[in-house]
């Protein structure tokens, strides 16, 4: 692929635009974190669940009971059931795939003492999971922005961002897929791979796009919730399944995503306040920089009374791109109405390309680590990236060469984008959208976007860096 990469244009504070200073500290986050990935750390080995048979035996019987209680949800904050029914069984409320292959005390200690105990080869593994086709040097640009180039401040970020992924299993989410999800949670708990397979096909949450600035759209509708349908931890695993699939359609200049709140028909019956914290905490410590706009659509009267709850919660940058739209006209003001689906146009005769198109599940994913070609070809390459890597951030610029450096390393994380995407099928399961064409990776590894619609044409993101 012939590279057409150019400095015109760049956002300022991303790969391409950085003053001296920004280089400077770009340079000193990727030195403290090659430090850290050679740390020996505690190796830990999850112990053996004796008593998952007799707990899966427990939770199936009292499957019926715990849905009556009431459980997680989408929405906003529902008032509990617990003063009005007989408290759950502790047991029956811990979760059986989050957290289960993680030392806890790596969440259950300060960041400083835990971040020790993690070996550092888990810390880089993981740390290249996150950074998964992205350009490198962006994905720590948006540490460094979101605090506001303080080094330590997005070097903690970071390290903290990578020890919840682990804790998180956020890799395996990514490895497993929708539909190896559904096995492997359905194993653990009866059900509960089905609960969270309603939670991607149900229409509560949907990815498509684009907004007027190109971005993909994530809507919730939050309607089509009641929060007593399923257990919390479906709902984590879904949100961070689709947080995850989102970041796919992403390539420079297109670096963040719109998020549509659809409050139409809400009611206090489709609140859950424990989601909505979990939301904010994610877009705020995890995924810092990739909220570009947020429309809350047709929120009633009673949601007043929410927001003022939910305002205290929010960082301020992250309040400064919530908007609010009362009615479909106002929604056009950012989204096309092609964009718009159904539940929020009204109009069946008009469906975006993911209610349009019916497509097959998705093939399950494995955790088994890979053998090909491309795989092993990865590897070397994040060893090679990481060799570069560390010799460029102990160079000192040279006067003069500040644009030559700057192309040289968007080339450089180019490269690395494309061998990646090469290997993208070894490494993150199909989803929905790659089956509907939305999402389309070719033989020859291209990596393409097509939201369908009037307005958007296919779009090679391939070297988008």
């Amino acid at each position: 692929m012939v590279s057409n990469l150019s400095l015109e244009g760049r956002l300022p504070g991303h790969a391409g635009a950085l003053t001296p200073d920004q280089v400077a500290a770009l340079k000193k986050i990727w030195l403290r974190l090659f430090e850290l990935f050679k740390q020996a750390g505690e190796p830990y080995t999850p112990p053996a669940d004796s008593d998952s048979s007799s707990q899966a035996s427990s939770q199936a019987s009292s499957e019926k009971q715990e849905k009556k209680n009431g459980g997680g949800g989408w929405f906003g904050f529902g008032k509990s059931s617990s003063s009005s029914a007989p408290a759950k069984d502790a047991q029956q409320d811990k979760p059986v795939f989050l957290g289960k292959t993680a030392d806890p005390r790596w969440m259950s200690l300060t960041l400083e003492e835990a971040i020790k105990l993690i070996p550092g080869e888990k810390l880089e593994r993981t740390f290249w999971h996150m950074v998964a086709t992205d350009n490198p040097d962006a994905c720590i640009l948006r540490y460094l922005r979101a605090r506001k180039w303080d080094v330590d401040a997005a070097y903690r970020m970071i390290i903290n961002t990578l020890r919840w992924r682990l804790h998180n299993r956020v890799d395996d989410i990514t490895k497993l897929g929708e539909s190896g999800l559904v096995i492997e949670l359905n194993k653990l708990k009866p059900q509960l791979g089905d609960d969270f397979i309603r939670q991607i096909k149900s229409g509560k949450a949907t990815l498509g796009g684009p907004d007027k600035s190109d971005r993909g759209i994530c809507f919730l509708n939050v309607q089509l919730h009641h929060k007593e349908d399923q257990p919390f931890e479906a709902i984590q695993i879904a949100a961070l399944y689709l947080m995850e699939t989102a970041r796919v359609f992403c390539g420079y200049p297109m670096v963040n995503a719109c998020l549509v709140f659809n409050l139409d028909n809400f009611t206090l019956a489709n609140m859950d306040f424990e989601f909505v914290k979990f939301l904010i905490t994610c877009l705020e410590r995890y995924y810092p920089e990739t909220l570009g706009l947020c429309l809350i659509h047709k929120a009633p009267w009673v949601f007043s009374t929410v927001w003022a709850m939910i305002q205290p919660l929010l960082d301020p940058v992250v309040a400064a791109k919530i908007k609010f739209s009362k009615n479909l006209d106002e929604l056009q003001e950012h989204i096309d109405i092609g964009s718009v689906p159904v539940i929020i146009s009204g109009n069946p005769d008009r469906k975006t390309k993911d209610e349009a198109t019916k497509a097959d599940d998705p093939p399950a994913g494995i955790l088994e680590v890979p053998t090909t070609a491309e795989y092993l070809a990865y590897e070397e390459e994040k060893k090679a990236y990481t060799k570069d890597t560390e010799e460029w951030a102990k160079s000192e610029i040279v006067a003069g060469q500040e644009d030559q450096d700057a192309l040289a390393r968007l080339e450089r994380g180019r490269q690395y984008r494309l061998i990646r995407i090469r290997a993208e099928k070894d490494l993150r399961a199909n989803t929905t959208y790659h089956q509907k064409g939305l999402l389309k990776l070719t033989p020859d590894a291209h990596l393409y976007v097509d939201f369908g619609g009037d307005n958007w044409v296919e779009q090679d993101i391939t070297d988008r860096v």
